[in-house]
This record gives C-alpha cells, sequence and structure tokens, in this order.
C-alpha cells in the first residue's frame, strides 16, 4: 500500500452535522433516550474491543489506538458485558418512541446479539488467527490513510502487537487455509510496519510478527478449513443480517434468479459485436504505462460514472459527497479480497470526504498484451467488466451510498454498517446505472451488467453450502469456475471469504432482492407520485441499516421485535 500521496487532491468538506475534531465514543450525538444512548456506546466499545477498525473506519481515531484479544478473560469480559446490555435493552420502553429511535434500538440490540454470538457461539478465534490480524491490518490501513500525521495513534498500538501474537499461539489453533491467509495478512502488515521510523516498540512488533509467520507457514496435518455449520449459519441470516428467509429459501431464490439470468446471457450473446482492435496510438498508451497513468485511467472512469449518474437524475447527490479516487489495494487486504475489487470509504467524524478504490497493482514487467489489456478496459469500460465494476466500487455504488450514510447525523446509521444494506446497495447500482443509460445503450452494457449480477447469485451456493457444512471448499471451487473434472477449480480468495466472513457472501443477493422488493412495495404505495430518484434519495436517506428498518421507514411496516430474531 502506498501511502505518501494519499492526501493529495483530497476536497475538504464537512458533514452536514458539522466536523468534530478529537470525536470520540463517549461523545457521539446519539439521539433519543439518554439510557438508550449509554448502552448504545459500551454496545459499540465491545465492537471497537473485538475490531478497532470500526473506530478508525468511522474516524473515531482516539478509540481505534489498541488491539484486539480473545484471551479467555475478554472474551469473558465482553460477554458479560453484552449480556448486561441487551438485557438493559429489553428493560427500554423502545416500543413507544418514534420509528426512527425504534429503528435505532432494533439495530444495536442486533449488533449486541451478533457480537456475543461471534463470541460464544461461532469463536472463529480459536482457529482464525486473522481475527486478530484483520482488524489489526485494517486500523493501520485506517491510520494511514486518514490520519497519517497521527504517528502517535500507531506508536501505542505498536507495543501490543508482541502481546498479542503471544495470545494467538495460546488461543488459536489455525487450519491450513486460516494459516495460509494469515500468513498473507502478515506480509501487508510487515509492509506497512517497515515503512515507519525504527523505534524498539516498533521493531519488537516486526519481530513477533515475523517468528508467527514462520510458525504459520510451517503448519502441517492441520484440517484443511473449519466452518461454523448449518444452525449457527442459520442464525446470523435471521438475526444478525436480520433476512426474511433461510438458507434453504436463499438457495431457492438464487437457483431461480440464475435461470432467469442465464436465459438472458444466451438471449444476448449472439448479439454482441467483436471487440475493435486496438488503434497505434492505443499500442503506443501501454507500451507507456506507469503506475501513475493507470491510476489516473481508473480516475477518469469514476469521473466519467459521476457525470453520466449527474445527467441521469437517477439519485440525489448530496454538496458533501466528495470524490473517489483509485490506488493500488493495501497489501493487507489482498489475501482477504484479491488484488482489486473493494473500497474504503470516508470516515464520517474527520475532514476528507474523499474515498478510495482498491484496485489491482501495477507491475513494471508486465508484458505489452497485459498493459494493452490493462489500457483497453479502462478506455472501453461503458462496454466491458469494467464498467459494472467501477459502478459498484465508485458511484452509483458504495462511495455514493456510504458517502450519504456518513453525511446523517445520527452515528447508529453512520458508524454502525450493514453489510447486506452496502453490497445490495452497489450490486443494485451497477443494474439501476446501466438501465438508467449510465453505461451507454449497447447490448455489451446490459450484458455486462448482467454477467456481474449471475457472479454474485452464484456466491450463495457456495457461501450457504460451504458455511453449512454440506460442501467442501473444493466442492465450491469446482462449482464456481465450473470445471468438468472434480478438483480441477481453483480456491482463491473469492472461495476462501466462505470460510474468512461466514455470509458476507450472501449479501449481494439478498441485499439487491430486497431493493427490488422494496421498489415495487414503494412503488404500489406512491402510486403516480413515485418517481426512481425519490425512491433512492428515500432508501439512502436511511442510512446503512438492514432493510427490514427502510420498509419501516418508507412503508410504514412495524419495526421487528425482540422475539424476531434474536
Amino acid at each position: 500500500m502506498k501511502h505518501a500521496a494519499l492526501a493529495v487532491g483530497v476536497v475538504l468538506v464537512f458533514p452536514a452535522f458539522g466536523f468534530a475534531a478529537g470525536m470520540t465514543v463517549d461523545r457521539l450525538p446519539i439521539p433519543g433516550d439518554p439510557a438508550f444512548a449509554r448502552v448504545a456506546k459500551d454496545v459499540l466499545r465491545v465492537k471497537i474491543a473485538l475490531d478497532p477498525s470500526v473506530a478508525s473506519g468511522a474516524g473515531l481515531f482516539e478509540d481505534a489506538a489498541l488491539a484486539p484479544s480473545f484471551s479467555s478473560p475478554t472474551v469473558a469480559d465482553l460477554h458479560g458485558r453484552l449480556v448486561q446490555d441487551m438485557a438493559a435493552l429489553r428493560g427500554l420502553p423502545w416500543r413507544t418512541r418514534p420509528v426512527d429511535e425504534q429503528i435505532d434500538f432494533r439495530w444495536v440490540y442486533a449488533n449486541a446479539a451478533e457480537a456475543d454470538h461471534e463470541l460464544t457461539r461461532e469463536k472463529l478465534y480459536l482457529h482464525r488467527p486473522a481475527q486478530w490480524l484483520e482488524p489489526l491490518a485494517n486500523n493501520f490501513i485506517n491510520l494511514l490513510t486518514y490520519a497519517p500525521q497521527r504517528v502517535d495513534l500507531r506508536r501505542r498500538i505498536w507495543p501490543a502487537i508482541a502481546p498479542m501474537v503471544a495470545e494467538m499461539r495460546a488461543v488459536s489453533r489455525p487450519t491450513l487455509r486460516d494459516a495460509q491467509t494469515a500468513s498473507g495478512v502478515i506480509d501487508g502488515l510487515l509492509s506497512m510496519l517497515n515503512a515507519e521510523a525504527k523505534s524498539p516498540e516498533r521493531d519488537a512488533a516486526l519481530a513477533a510478527l515475523t517468528s508467527y509467520q514462520a510458525e504459520l507457514k510451517g503448519v502441517k496435518g492441520a484440517p484443511s478449513f473449519s466452518v461454523i455449520g448449518a444452525e449457527n449459519y442459520a442464525w446470523v441470516l435471521k438475526n444478525a443480517e436480520l433476512l426474511p428467509w433461510s438458507s434453504e429459501r436463499l438457495l431457492a431464490l438464487a437457483q431461480s434468479e440464475l435461470s432467469r439470468v442465464d436465459a438472458r446471457l444466451a438471449e444476448l450473446k449472439p448479439r454482441l459485436k467483436p471487440a475493435p482492435k486496438p488503434t497505434p496510438e492505443q499500442i503506443d498508451q501501454a507500451r507507456n504505462l506507469t503506475r501513475e497513468k493507470m491510476l489516473a485511467l481508473y480516475d477518469r472512469v469514476v469521473a466519467d460514472d459521476r457525470a453520466a449518474l449527474d445527467a441521469a437524475g437517477v439519485v440525489t447527490i448530496p454538496a458533501g459527497v466528495g470524490p473517489i479516487h483509485a490506488r493500488e489495494t493495501p497489501e493487507a487486504m489482498v489475501p482477504l479480497t484479491g488484488d482489486g475489487g473493494s473500497m474504503n470509504p470516508p470516515p464520517t467524524y474527520w475532514n476528507s470526504n474523499a474515498g478510495w478504490w482498491n484496485v489491482e497493482h501495477f507491475h513494471a514487467d508486465w508484458t505489452l498484451d497485459k498493459r494493452l489489456e490493462v489500457v483497453l478496459e479502462a478506455l472501453n469500460q461503458r462496454e466491458d467488466g469494467l464498467g459494472p465494476y467501477a459502478a459498484h466500487e465508485g458511484v452509483p455504488g458504495h462511495h455514493l451510498q456510504l458517502s450519504i450514510a456518513r453525511l446523517n447525523p445520527d452515528p447508529i446509521r453512520s458508524v454502525l454498517s450493514d453489510d447486506v444494506q452496502n453490497e445490495g446497495w452497489a450490486l443494485y447500482a451497477e443494474d439501476m446505472f446501466q438501465k438508467a443509460g449510465g453505461l451507454g445503450p449497447s447490448v455489451a452494457a446490459e450484458y455486462q451488467m448482467l454477467d456481474s449480477w449471475r457472479f454474485r447469485v452464484r456466491r450463495v451456493f457456495y457461501d450457504v453450502n460451504v458455511e453449512s457444512g454440506w460442501w467442501t471448499l473444493q466442492q465450491a471451487a469446482d462449482f464456481k469456475d465450473s470445471v468438468a473434472t472434480p478438483g480441477a477449480g481453483k480456491i482463491d480468495e473469492d472461495v476462501r471469504r466462505a470460510i474468512n466472513w461466514p455470509a458476507q457472501l450472501i449479501a449481494y443477493f439478498s441485499g439487491k432482492m430486497q431493493i427490488l422488493q422494496l421498489r415495487a412495495d414503494y412503488k404500489k404505495k406512491l402510486g403516480p407520485a413515485y418517481t426512481d430518484r425519490a425512491f433512492h434519495d428515500a432508501l439512502l436517506s436511511v442510512g446503512s441499516v438492514p432493510f427490514v428498518f427502510a420498509r419501516a421507514k418508507l412503508l410504514g411496516e412495524p419495526v421487528p421485535g425482540l422475539d424476531e430474531g434474536n
């Protein structure tokens, strides 16, 4: 990850509620009942203890200067606090409050229940060192991206790393796949630490991580991987993601949608035109491609998308939504997401509204053919796979949605974040953008959008089946790659996400499907007054929360009770 020039070109536009320097959890302006606010802040503190990057990702940098812990005393303490917090929430008269406060209450309760379930039932930390390493890496990425001048905060974390490594050795027995992922994350951590000024604390952290990485590379005889199992997976769908479907129903919906998409792709394929031959100017551009020029190509893509979105008029872009810039994917993220295919949104409580699109690393030894592939993909993005990809990560996808959530004055809606809402909106945005003309009128534009949708639909099968214990990772890889010979599929980062983040891969499909249903119901409610722009604006104004809460806000449906899930 290259941090030196990350502030270049950043537009300083403060959130609508005003920039608060040095914001902490204790100072968060949580609206409504003060008794609720006290409990909500403790739930946030627990989530930050488990993953300090929750704090740094929101700009709560002072609260982020720590390393995660899953020692037995820590787990017992956090579990005890969560039990008390949930009991306190159950004792509050939340049903008498306005709907927005009911949504906040129910969302905080779901977060508390999910955190407790992760600690006491899923227990990924017993076999997954990345439960420590991933939050640590993301925390450093956030701090280096948005507060590089706060060396003091990073230095506060360094002394905690060697004890954290000792704790991992004592607590976690990694599977072969978990050891592989953890070793890759350590590569990224070492890269960031080596870029820091030498100090005894930094050097001790480097030594501890290097030693542990050598142990991980020597792991033999361990199970290949581990899953949370069908019962826990079903619990997550119902109680954490607040979905209206069971695992089996989700698979059935995905199969039905896959059949529909495959049929449409088969109709479109014969109508696709051959790609034009590269011009001499494009070949020359490829020959002279550099890292900076590659990133500039990506920056041009998102700038063009924003202009097209403005022209389409299907969603309002508030003045506080800033730019998104391309950068090479931080190295510590590559083992988890692959090289490219992610983004980092601007923190809520900070003086930058710029986001970062994490794209592939440039390599000086690329062949001319590879360089030409990158150039042509960027130049022809409206008719190739880069079009939906850029819309997903930038505008009108993640960057727009999360930037609008950032402007929400309610911290429950801007600090806490729902994966299904985030990924569902970004995938829906690809569809919406193409149909609004953002990718042009070509057959190829629709084909590429549907092909991107198909990829996410197929993820449902290996996420549900692997984590429920019904498939092996190799079966998932064979399905993903559509191989004829069993065992020929590649167990890549995407397949491993099923075991790194249980139920994350279904967020795309389940989120988009809920938006489509909500849109149909909202259109029925509004009748002739309905417009796509009004719907999109209303949906995004609710914040990054599960769609069951958006239905309560937009349709007047009841907020689900505590017995409807947890």
